[in-house]
């Protein structure tokens, strides 16, 4: 027999925040994707997370009507933490445990919520008042890294440009990549480099663990590194399908593509914004960084005779403490030879 509306038994459920296994990392409410007040089914999105790694949506695990939010867009939220209130009705999990009605029943919790990757569109969020722009924590991750490598790597910059010749004819036979003419050429120049694959700690010169070489990545706004792992055996077409794969998975929110990785020197390229040449940070804690410039065609001499020469600007940003300034400086050179005999 139905009952009547009377009759109904509700049970107030808590929405904790789950753990997203983000290794202690800060995580920040987006936005509600529903309204107080709003009846939601099991499954359904209600809540935008964002970590240093990715943004979640995070989903109800019970149906009910939203009764109460505990938090506001740009919150900071720790894993176990009541997020929201849900009021159950009748078949709710917590209305088959307890039968007592939300008057005079303690709130019963679902120990979390549903969490799930989203490729979310993210813009800046302001104080209405001070109009500050508060970071992701993907953007206070890079700042705090690199404040640590300013203030405790020593740098000195090494800046040499290249015949791109090779490179322009080639990526119009393939359609490469930029990037991965840098890298692999990098690549070859550390195997016979591989004091450049020691990292300074404590006192010590450690060698990298990793046979990697770091693709610098920015995404509305946010700076991802995209490992290659073992370029050095692999073709700059093979190195260039790795790179853009990669990106995409960055774009739409992959967590394991943005995640840290270990790799023993960043290649970061502004040349398509038509930036001619400029020194970069060493991305901790690697020795060094490669910032290539735009390509573009110059005046040259060659064999007596002034011609017109595509040419790219490489510096290199060096810590120190791990080489010296000869020893980098051969290093690019060899990186200037293997682009120039592609």
């Amino acid at each position: 027999m139905a009952r009547s509306d009377a009759q109904r038994i509700t049970m107030d459920i808590e929405l904790k925040m789950p753990d997203l296994a983000t290794t202690g990392s800060a995580m920040r409410v987006v936005r509600w994707l529903v309204e107080v007040g709003q009846h939601v089914n099991r499954g359904d999105p209600i809540l935008e997370i964002e970590t240093d790694k990715a943004t979640m949506e995070l989903e109800a695990v019970a149906s009910g009507r939203l009764k109460e939010m505990h938090l506001r867009p740009n919150d900071e939220v720790s894993v176990g933490q009541i997020v929201a209130m849900l009021e159950s009705e009748d078949g709710g999990p917590a209305a088959v445990r307890d039968t007592r009605s939300s008057s005079d029943a303690k709130p019963a919790s679902m120990g979390g919520m549903f969490a799930k990757n989203r490729a979310a569109s993210r813009s800046p969020v302001s104080d209405p008042v001070e109009q500050a722009i508060a970071l992701s924590p993907v953007q206070r991750a890079v700042a705090r890294r690199m404040v640590e490598s300013k203030q405790s790597a020593p740098h000195f910059y090494l800046q040499t440009s290249a015949n791109a010749e090779p490179i322009v004819a080639r990526r119009a036979a393939t359609a490469a990549a930029w990037d991965a003419f840098f890298v692999h050429a990098a690549a070859k120049a550390l195997a016979r480099f591989d004091r450049m694959r020691y990292r300074y700690d404590s006192d010590r010169l450690r060698p990298s663990e990793s046979d990697a070489i770091g693709v610098a990545v920015d995404h509305e706004g946010e700076l991802f590194v995209i490992p290659v792992v073992a370029p050095a055996g692999k073709s700059p077409e093979a190195i260039s399908g790795e790179i853009r794969s990669a990106v995409e998975k960055v774009r739409s929110g992959d967590p394991d593509a943005r995640r840290l990785n270990p790799t023993n020197l960043t290649v970061t390229n502004l040349g398509s914004t038509g930036v001619e040449t400029f020194t970069a940070i060493v991305n901790p804690p690697e020795a060094s960084i490669l910032a290539i410039g735009k390509v573009a065609a110059v005046a040259a001499v060659e064999s007596g005779k002034v011609i017109a020469q595509h040419r790219v600007s490489l510096t290199l940003s060096v810590d120190h403490r791990v080489v010296s300034g000869k020893y980098a400086a051969e290093f690019l050179q060899s990186i200037v030879q293997e682009l120039e005999s592609l």
